[in-house]
């Protein structure tokens, strides 16, 4: 095995950012150790970053998102979002927010599953609702949600 030792690795035109169009681990599933905050363990890249997420009314329109195709609205507070690459299965973590320009009530968002609906959360989409404290659906005038699992 070689070792290559330098200060600092330049492009030919002499700029030191360097363009990388592919980064694997040396495992055999291509994961990417991280050393971890105090030094002592490692941790999995892939694991730690968000595999989706967005920003949108509430409604439909979506100010900003990532693998993200729609959020659809459903009924006043209750939207499905739909993933554009699937997760590997339903065991991923919804984290969501809501901000409401009033002084209506206090409103909070929770990953719902409707009782119907057995297939939600499915791969490629969940439902999420905001409502009040007192559990009457409501829209926000801003929304944002995240998930962290496996991608397909």
């Amino acid at each position: 095995m070689s070792t290559i030792k330098v200060d600092t690795i330049q492009k030919v035109d002499g700029s030191s950012k360097i363009a990388i169009d592919a980064l694997e681990g040396v495992d055999n599933v291509g994961q990417i150790a991280v050393r971890s905050d105090g030094g002592a363990l490692f941790c999995q890249l892939q694991q730690g970053l968000c595999k989706q997420w967005a920003n949108w009314d509430g409604a439909t329109t979506i100010a900003d998102s990532y693998n993200t195709t729609s959020a659809t609205d459903n009924a006043s507070g209750d939207s499905t979002i739909t993933i554009a690459t699937a997760m590997v299965s339903t065991n991923f973590t919804v984290s969501g927010l809501s901000k409401s320009n009033d002084n209506d009530g206090v409103r909070f968002a929770a990953m719902q599953f409707p009782a119907n609906q057995t297939a939600i959360p499915s791969t490629t989409t969940y439902r999420l609702h905001v409502q009040y404290e007192n559990a009457t659906l409501r829209d926000a005038e801003l929304q944002t949600i995240h998930i962290f699992g496996d991608l397909a």
